[in-house]
C-alpha cells in the first residue's frame, strides 16, 4: 500500500478475514477481545477465540468485536457432529471439481480448486470492486483449505497487520500438520453506494456471509466458528492503484 495513506487508517487496518491466531479461531474486525454468543445480525463478527488442544470451542461473532470459545456438547449451540457447510461454485462463478474433498478428522481438504481472477476484477468500477471481493473471497477459502496462503496475500495491503497475522497463523497450522475446514465467506457490496473519496479510496458497505469454519488438531476439532449472516454491520475499505484492487481492512459501518 503506498505511503500517502494516513497513520490513521494503517491502525484501523485488522480487516474481517476469518483465521486462527494463537492457536485461536478468528474473524477479525478492527481488533477487540469480548466474549461469544450469538452468530446473527444482532452482533459483528467475532475477534478472537481461544481453547486448550483437548477442549473443542464453538465461536460466535458479537457485538464488541471479539470472542472467547463455548465447550462443545450440551453448552455449546453447535452439535458435535457438526461440519461447515463447503460451497459447490466459489463466489466468481468458478465451479468446485467433483473430485473436491472436504477436510475430515483424518485429512485436510484434497483437490481444492485454485482460484482465477476473473478479468472483470481488475477494472474500477463498481462491477469490478465486487468481482475483486469475490475473487479474495475463494483466496481466502483456499488459504483455508489449504494452507497456501500467497494469493489471499497478493490481493491483502500488507498495512493490514491483523490480515498478515491470521496469515501466518494458517501457515503454522498447516505447517504443524493440522488443518481447517469451511472458511467461505463472502462480502456482497451495497448497491448505488460505490463512491471515490477524497483520500483515493473506496469505503464501501458491505453485508457479509459465512458458513462457518473448524479446525483439526490431532485428529480432533479443537475450535469451531458457526455461521454468521451480517447485513448492515461493516463497511469494506479498497484502493485501486496501478490498475489492480487492493483490500485494506473492514470497519464497523460508518466508522472510517
Amino acid at each position: 500500500m503506498g505511503t500517502h495513506r494516513s497513520g490513521s487508517m494503517q491502525r484501523t487496518a485488522s480487516g474481517v478475514a476469518l483465521a486462527f491466531l494463537a492457536a485461536a479461531l478468528v474473524t477479525g474486525c478492527s481488533g477487540g477481545d469480548g466474549s461469544a454468543e450469538s452468530a446473527s445480525d444482532g452482533g459483528s463478527p467475532s475477534a478472537s477465540a481461544s481453547a486448550s488442544p483437548s477442549e473443542t470451542a464453538s465461536v460466535q461473532p458479537t457485538a464488541s468485536g471479539g470472542s472467547t470459545a463455548t465447550p462443545s456438547g450440551s453448552e455449546s449451540p453447535l452439535p458435535d457432529d457438526w461440519r461447515p457447510q463447503e460451497p459447490t461454485v466459489l463466489a466468481t462463478g468458478q465451479k468446485v471439481p467433483d473430485d473436491y474433498e472436504p477436510a475430515t478428522l483424518e485429512h485436510p481438504a484434497r483437490n481444492v480448486p485454485k482460484p482465477v481472477m476473473p478479468e472483470e476484477a481488475k477494472n474500477e468500477t463498481e462491477a469490478g470492486a465486487q468481482a475483486f471481493l469475490n475473487y479474495r473471497a475463494d483466496a481466502q477459502w483456499y488459504s483455508i483449505q489449504t494452507g497456501d496462503t500467497s494469493l489471499v496475500r497478493e490481493v491483502t495491503s500488507t498495512d493490514c497487520e491483523k490480515c498478515t497475522e491470521q496469515f501466518n497463523d494458517f501457515d503454522s497450522i498447516y505447517s504443524s500438520g493440522n488443518w481447517a475446514g469451511g472458511g467461505f465467506e463472502k462480502e456482497t457490496l451495497i448497491p448505488n453506494a460505490f463512491t471515490k473519496r477524497q483520500d483515493g479510496g473506496y469505503n464501501l458497505p458491505v453485508k457479509i456471509n459465512s458458513l462457518g469454519m473448524i479446525k483439526v488438531t490431532d485428529n480432533h476439532i479443537t475450535l469451531r466458528q458457526e455461521p454468521f449472516n451480517l447485513p448492515n454491520r461493516f463497511d469494506t475499505y479498497l484502493y485501486y492503484e496501478n490498475g489492480s484492487w487492493m483490500y485494506l481492512t473492514a470497519s464497523p459501518r460508518g466508522s472510517l
